[in-house]
């Protein structure tokens, strides 16, 4: 939650390879499984959470005799996978670590998946209108198969690499597999010039069939570097004549050591008070995360008395003993922190509470998040919900509402598949009522509301209408 979790949506198809038809021996593999157990068993802080530790380890041991005689990478990615995911932690995954472009010109040839896509209940959506030559393909339109493969079937595959989810809802994996769906592809399916694409267009209601040019990774690149740079992760804005304010934060990271978000949120409250706002709208929904210190810039605002985000944060006993990198070993070395039992807890994160603004909102207040809420995104609501100051309005998010295994990861590079397994360091309590609803469910919300298929055809936000709906009838409640 502190590296932020919005690296799930980046275009990290610039960095790892789709796994190549590689094989390797028994003997191999099986040094790579122990590698793996040792580092996950020794220092992962979020078994015995979810699933018992001794499940994990005995998942490990089979494994390993199930290995045949020689394996392909990617089959061998698979067999890890469902280790990987039994523990049910969001920030827990497989990568692959080989380079996708060896030849710097080859990212100037068209490639990669150019469409941008949306998951809505279940069905993957063209995100935005998409023009091939003198046809244009509406938003919405449903996207069938690729290349005769169904898509139902890529984005099974492709969510295995992806999390954003914790505990027993598995949903999120999917949305985060569309999200990250250029990179994800290349990975799996391999680099191509065409896609011939199978859809059902949203305006005809027709199945059509079309072949479809890739883009060049460089291009889209710089597409996503101009999105990013004109979508601050926190904007601020008002809507019904002004009467309502609108926070919409994509992101709780940002590269300015948070003093960025922090300006934000700053300049977001004073023209609140300005303009004599009484009634705001938070938006985290498709937020991937990111850093506790921009939940503390926001939430100083919002909240009244002295509080805590998180009550304790603690490290296995093991990690003292793990390689580590430079910025690592400083960190823990000056980090304070006391032993008890098996675990380090570090005091800094619960040594004294957090102060509110003097000058802070005291309106009513809405929160609406979705499935792509998680780790920070979750940790915001769950904190003011458990406070009693927000109403939620949503979906259920992905990330839990009592914790996050986050903060910094130790990524282990097994020696000779060359997988990169992403293994969390911190468990991160966050300080809420124990008891509060399922651990094993995301973040609630107060009231279920659904953006839809529609919604996205349309170009409208039926969800945010009904916050404001909602904000209304409380005034008039009053």
């Amino acid at each position: 939650m502190i590296r932020t979790c919005i690296l799930f949506i980046l275009i990290f198809s610039f960095f790892a390879l789709p796994a190549q038809e590689t094989y390797f021996s028994k003997e191999k593999l099986t040094k790579d499984i122990n590698q793996l157990k040792k580092t996950l068993l020794a220092i992962h802080p979020g078994l015995d959470y979810y699933t018992p530790k001794d499940v994990v380890e005995q998942m490990l041991e089979e494994s390993i005799a199930s290995l045949p005689d020689s394996m392909s990478r990617m089959d061998f990615f698979d067999l890890l996978e469902p280790i990987i995911d039994t523990i049910k932690c969001g920030h827990t995954n497989i990568q692959f670590a080989h380079k996708l472009y060896k030849e710097k010109e080859d990212r100037d040839k068209p490639q990669l998946f150019p469409l941008s896509l949306v998951m809505l209940n279940n069905e993957v959506l063209l995100e935005k209108p998409f023009d091939i030559g003198s046809v244009e393909i509406p938003r919405g339109s449903q996207i069938l198969s690729i290349d005769t493969v169904e898509i139902d079937e890529i984005i099974d595959k492709i969510a295995k690499y992806h999390k954003g989810a914790d505990g027993d809802y598995h949903y999120p994996e999917r949305l985060w597999a569309v999200a990250g769906f250029t990179g994800g592809y290349a990975r799996f399916y391999g680099l191509k010039d065409k896609f011939v694409v199978s859809l059902i267009n949203s305006q005809t209601k027709e199945k059509q069939i079309y072949t479809i040019d890739a883009i060049p990774p460089n291009a889209l690149k710089e597409i996503k570097k101009a999105e990013n740079k004109a979508d601050s992760p926190v904007k601020y804005n008002t809507i019904e004549d002004g009467k309502v304010g609108l926070i919409t934060i994509s992101s709780f990271g940002d590269k300015g050591m948070f003093k960025k978000s922090k300006g934000k949120f700053k300049k977001a409250f004073s023209a609140i008070r300005e303009n004599n706002v009484d009634k705001l709208i938070i938006d985290v929904r498709n937020n991937g995360g990111g850093a506790i210190d921009n939940i503390k810039h926001l939430t100083r605002y919002l909240l009244e008395e002295d509080y805590l985000i998180v009550k304790e944060a603690s490290v296995k006993k093991d990690f003292k003993g793990e390689k580590k990198s430079l910025f690592k070993k400083l960190l823990f070395a000056f980090s304070k922190k006391e032993l008890r039992g098996d675990d380090y807890i570090l005091t800094r994160f619960s040594k004294k509470d957090i102060k509110p603004r003097k000058k802070r909102f005291t309106g009513d207040l809405v929160v609406l998040i979705n499935e792509r809420s998680y780790s920070a995104a979750a940790l915001t609501p769950a904190i003011l919900k458990y406070r009693q100051r927000a109403t939620l309005i949503g979906e259920e998010a992905g990330g839990s509402y009592f914790l996050a295994f986050a903060g910094f990861s130790k990524y282990v590079k097994l020696d000779n598949s060359k997988l990169k397994i992403r293994v969390p360091i911190i468990k991160l309590t966050y300080d809420v009522a124990v008891g509060a609803q399922d651990f094993r469910k995301g973040v609630l919300p107060d009231i279920y509301k659904k953006y839809t298929k529609e919604d996205l055809i349309n170009e409208t936000d039926t969800v945010l209408e009904f916050a404001v709906e909602y904000l209304n009838r409380q005034e008039d409640t009053k």
